[in-house]
């Protein structure tokens, strides 16, 4: 779902507008899955669940944790709303845990002590707008180490990016196109050729600005393969 509709279904479902609603909850199924897979994954010597393996109490917290970040959010804080919502499902599910025995394995980590205090004095949703800080903080280091995966570090991409708008936005859409083709982005790996001659067909670029600009493509190109994975992100640099 692209940015302009999913706003526009917020907006229509925090308006009372229940079809917008039943429409956002239907098609995040997959992403609120994922949350939950995360959120219940077992420390080192116990084995991790996932969602089709007995999690039904915890997919059906995150689905309503999803419709409360729905009536919750609040655009004009400059938080992405699946941002927002990956953190209401995060908050709801550690609470879940503080309350199962069989979940005394799983580390819920700061996000539960300090929620049973903001929940103690009523100020559970103005936590979740506070913790989203330390969530972009999280999510930039983990697109870190996805870079060093592929030889990039952090700091080189302001010296990459280039300096002229229709430039970087050329770059962006080429970026799109790798990203959305799950066989051409694998072989993008570390210690594989590039295919510059494919890469230029699809993206219209010439195999010379291509090479050049390599690490910075790669670099848009993770962003945009993983779009739940790099929420902040996504909407920062998307054209």
């Amino acid at each position: 779902m692209d940015e302009d509709t999913l706003r526009q279904l917020l907006a229509r479902a925090r308006e009372g507008d229940v079809e917008a609603r039943n429409t956002l909850i239907k098609d995040y199924q997959g992403f609120v899955c994922s949350v939950v897979s995360a959120c219940c994954r077992r420390p080192a010597g116990v084995s991790q669940i996932a969602p089709t393996q007995g999690l039904d109490d915890e997919l059906s917290i995150g689905l309503i944790a999803f419709d409360e970040a729905v009536t919750r959010y609040e655009p004009e804080r400059g938080v992405p709303f699946l941002a927002f919502a990956r953190l209401v499902i995060k908050s709801r599910l550690a609470n879940y845990f503080r309350q199962e025995s069989r979940y005394k394995g799983v580390a819920t980590g700061r996000i539960s002590e300090e929620m049973a205090q903001a929940e103690a004095a009523a100020a559970w949703a103005e936590f979740c707008w506070e913790e989203a800080a330390q969530d972009r903080a999280e999510e930039i280091r983990e697109y870190e180490k996805a870079l060093g995966e592929f030889g990039i570090a952090l700091e080189e991409l302001v010296r990459l990016s280039p300096k002229h708008r229709d430039s970087r936005l050329a770059l962006m859409r080429a970026a799109q196109s790798i990203a959305a083709d799950k066989e051409m982005f694998g072989r993008l790996r570390p210690g594989r050729r590039l295919p510059l001659r494919e890469m230029a067909l699809k993206t219209g670029l010439s195999p010379k600005v291509i090479e050049k600009n390599r690490k910075y493509l790669l670099a848009l190109a993770i962003i945009f393969r993983h779009p739940e994975r790099f929420i902040y992100l996504n909407s920062y640099v998307r054209p």
